[in-house]
């Protein structure tokens, strides 16, 4: 049998809708780490989270590739000198650990769901 058989698929589509449906979505946190789409209170896509009619947190509708250029260039800056394969334990893992979380944190202040 295939591993991706419609019955299955088909059982979580049916049972996924009708569940949702039946009770009112909760509104959208206003706080918190990512901005959340206000009509189906999941988080904003990349796309979404640039378009400042869905997230206020991001006025000027930067997109992700443009957010954070000051972080984003240390960032870059740290991996050109250490190397990028911070998830093999080189020594990128540990000297751009710092780096990294506060692009992370810039981005997630804009509402990016990263």
């Amino acid at each position: 049998m295939w591993p991706f058989s419609s019955s299955s698929t088909e059982a979580a589509a049916a049972s996924g809708p009708s569940s949702s449906s039946s009770s009112p979505l909760p509104p959208p946190p206003t706080q918190g780490t990512v901005s959340f789409h206000p009509e189906t209170g999941k988080p904003l896509t990349g796309s979404e989270a640039a378009n400042p009619a869905l997230n206020p947190r991001n006025p000027e509708g930067l997109k992700p590739c443009c957010a954070c250029p000051e972080t984003k260039k240390a960032r870059d800056d740290c991996f050109l000198q250490f190397g990028s394969n911070a998830d093999d334990g080189a020594d990128s893992a540990d000297k751009c650990r710092e780096i990294v979380e506060q692009h992370r944190q810039c981005m997630r202040s804009l509402g990016f769901n990263v």
